[in-house]
């Protein structure tokens, strides 16, 4: 695979299906009052199959907004999951996929799967078309900071 590709939405995996309907279901819970863009994400850890949900959350001043892919993060950190092999995030922007923003890329970075990377898959709410790619290709020279894992190793 070069950066991405993008296939059917039947051509893919049960699981990755699962996770994308599981992304679009919880879309139209997004609280998005300002920009009416509802975005849902949902991931699963490499040591668990329960799948964690998320959507955008804004507020009026803005900063204190908080996206999807952030807000499922979150979840599964509370649970005590620090580690994510996939992601679908489902939003719907004509012409496009909506990708995580740049917070999220390095947030997604920070929760990296084993191996060091996560597919991310990206689709629209018609699940007929899905982009797959890798956190590798969307965040290349991410920012890692050197003590990440003796950090990670404590927890």
């Amino acid at each position: 695979m070069d950066d991405f590709e993008i296939v059917d939405f039947s051509s893919l995996s049960d699981t990755v299906q699962s996770l994308i309907r599981d992304a679009v279901k919880i879309r139209k819970k997004a609280y998005c009052p300002y920009s009416n863009f509802a975005v849902g994400a949902a991931l699963q850890t490499d040591d668990d199959p329960k799948v964690y949900t998320g959507v955008n959350i804004e507020n009026a001043a803005f900063s204190p907004a908080i996206c999807a892919e952030r807000t499922a993060i979150c979840k599964a950190v509370c649970d005590g999951h620090l580690k994510i092999k996939r992601i679908a995030v489902v939003a719907h922007q004509r012409g496009t996929f909506t990708a995580p923003c740049g917070v999220c890329r390095q947030t997604l970075t920070e929760f990296c799967a084993s191996d060091g990377d996560m597919d991310i898959y990206l689709s629209k709410p018609t699940m007929e078309k899905v982009l797959v790619t890798k956190l590798s290709k969307l965040h290349p020279l991410a920012f890692v900071s050197y003590t990440k894992d003796s950090v990670i190793a404590k927890v």
